[in-house]
């Protein structure tokens, strides 16, 4: 005697198709059952409003009945569309994997060392941590240094005015130099 196996592998489309189709079936049961439930909490406001207890009590468990089942209905939807989602991305990530496998195979050919390739972006990586650290650590004691006291704006001041007074001296001097060049090339 042979035993079937229920849970037979099947493609991706197929299980996509099916999905796909048992969340038709459910989204149409739900909006029968979503006019039932409005049917039956319509009757329930009706005999309570003209005071019919025994009316009121079988809408109202009808209503909550049926409530309960769009509820499950409505999770069941949303899990087939989940589980749509997983199947596109699973597709996805079986292309990623294939091209890495590739993309593996092909560095082997052109005889890279996958080791070697790993080995040295970890050291660029860790050379380009310890200048980033560097430079950290000089922009903060630049920066302590800078946001300091008034020392540091008169010695500015200071290297200004010193910097301004040799520039209008070398422009008075260049001034000069040309006025001379210019008589003796007119004579």
């Amino acid at each position: 005697m042979e035993i079937k196996n229920p849970f037979k592998k099947v493609s991706s489309d197929d299980l996509k198709t099916k999905l796909s189709m048992s969340e038709q079936r459910l989204t149409t049961r739900e909006k029968e059952l979503i006019r039932k439930r409005d049917q039956a909490r319509n009757e329930a406001k009706k005999a309570l409003a003209n005071g019919n207890d025994r009316e009121y009590r079988v809408a109202s468990r009808r209503f909550s009945m049926i409530e309960g089942q769009v509820s499950t209905i409505s999770s069941m939807v949303e899990m087939a569309q989940s589980m749509s989602d997983v199947i596109e991305m699973e597709s996805g990530l079986n292309e990623v994997v294939e091209i890495g496998q590739n993309l593996g195979q092909w560095q082997k050919q052109l005889g890279f060392d996958n080791t070697k390739l790993e080995t040295a972006v970890t050291n660029i990586r860790t050379s380009m941590d310890k200048v980033n650290t560097a430079t950290n650590m000089m922009t903060s004691s630049m920066d302590a240094a800078m946001a300091g006291g008034t020392e540091l704006s008169e010695t500015q001041d200071s290297l200004r005015s010193e910097l301004l007074a040799e520039l209008s001296s070398e422009d008075t001097e260049e001034d000069s130099f040309s006025k001379k060049l210019e008589s003796e090339m007119k004579e």
